[in-house]
């Protein structure tokens, strides 16, 4: 009766280990998708203000309608460069 007694009670130290664990393990996972979102969601608004800069940079030049093709290209260029990364990254 005291070997079972001892097991439980084992077994019982042994899970609160790994639910600290598990929660430590947690809170880090989700401060780092925090993190990654905030720098996804501030490389957006640069990309954004970068293709705004270069609209009112080329409309100056060659008028409004050029300029936003231009702005698009760069945009979709950055969202290609940022799929390509994410993509390379999962392999």
């Amino acid at each position: 009766m005291e070997q079972i007694t001892a097991y439980i009670l084992n077994l019982l130290e042994i899970i609160e280990k790994e639910l600290k664990l598990l929660k430590h393990m947690t809170a880090k996972t989700l401060f780092s998708i925090g993190w990654f979102g905030m720098g996804v969601f501030l490389l957006g608004v640069g990309l954004i203000f970068l293709a705004w800069t270069c609209f009112t940079a080329v409309a100056m030049l060659v008028g409004p309608a050029w300029a936003g093709l231009a702005a698009s290209v760069l945009l979709l260029l950055g969202g290609g460069v940022f799929l390509w990364i994410g993509k390379k990254n999962l392999k």
